[in-house]
């Protein structure tokens, strides 16, 4: 089996109903040619559940602060209504796609944050699972919810949820699906290559990236640190075969 590729899409991306119809359609061409795995979050999804409940959503340094009755909201969302969309569109395509979220066989383990009731990081991951459908020929889609200490569910950053998995799975590629043409410059051209960590850290130094992009970026580089052969954020809306975007290197 060839190494596989990990592809995360979601945000805004999984609205736009075009974007999404064009990357299902990408993802299912290019899972009859090598092993994939899809993660996906949805916090645009999240945030119109908790509005529809009357319940306010508050954030600290990117993370959505999740108590209990939010993390219901959360799973609900994103493994039952995210999730299941997702495999019934790739299985329209010919695909044959199986949900899952990180509590499903054991394949994500996570470590609570501090202050922010049900919400945690990666902290291991065992992907016999993945590996299992992989070489029967299945597509993995997973949403980004992991099992605490406890087995209690745990709401989990779909960008490390998924650097976590290509991590443990050694992956050929890990590739970042967003709304931005990659990383920008000061100048908002595309930076094509970051090649060091020494190049990353003095791009967030100098203040041309910054946002949601940083832990993007450290999330890239920390995967390839533990074995991912290389990490590309590119534009979504451009669709998974034209790879428009940067590419991170060891």
């Amino acid at each position: 089996m060839k190494k596989a590729w990990v592809v995360k899409f979601g945000g805004s991306l999984l609205s736009d109903d075009g974007a999404r119809r064009g990357f299902l359609k990408d993802a299912a061409a290019l899972a009859k040619k090598r092993a994939l795995v899809l993660v996906h979050g949805g916090g645009p999804e999240i945030n119109a559940a908790l509005d529809r409940m009357g319940v306010k959503s508050m954030w600290v340094n990117g993370r959505r602060v999740t108590d209990e009755e939010a993390m219901g909201v959360v799973e609900m969302v994103l493994s039952g209504q995210v999730n299941k969309r997702l495999v019934g569109e790739l299985s329209r395509l010919g695909v044959k796609a199986v949900g899952l979220s990180g509590r499903d066989g054991g394949l994500m383990t996570a470590k609570p944050v501090p202050d922010l009731g049900r919400v945690g990081t990666p902290s291991k991951v065992d992907p016999s699972v993945l590996k299992t459908l992989l070489a029967d020929g299945f597509l993995p889609v997973v949403s980004s919810v992991a099992s605490g200490p406890g087995g209690e569910a745990l709401n989990v950053n779909a960008d490390e949820a998924a650097a976590a998995l290509a991590a443990a799975l050694k992956a050929e590629r890990l590739i970042y699906l967003t709304d931005v043409p990659g990383v920008l410059d000061a100048a908002k051209n595309t930076i094509p290559v970051v090649k060091t960590r020494k190049d990353l850290e003095g791009l967030i130094a100098s203040g041309v990236i910054t946002g949601g992009m940083i832990p993007k970026t450290r999330s890239c580089r920390e995967a390839i640190k533990k074995g991912v052969g290389e990490v590309d954020i590119v534009d979504g809306r451009a669709g998974l075969l034209e790879m428009k975007g940067t590419r991170l290197l060891p």
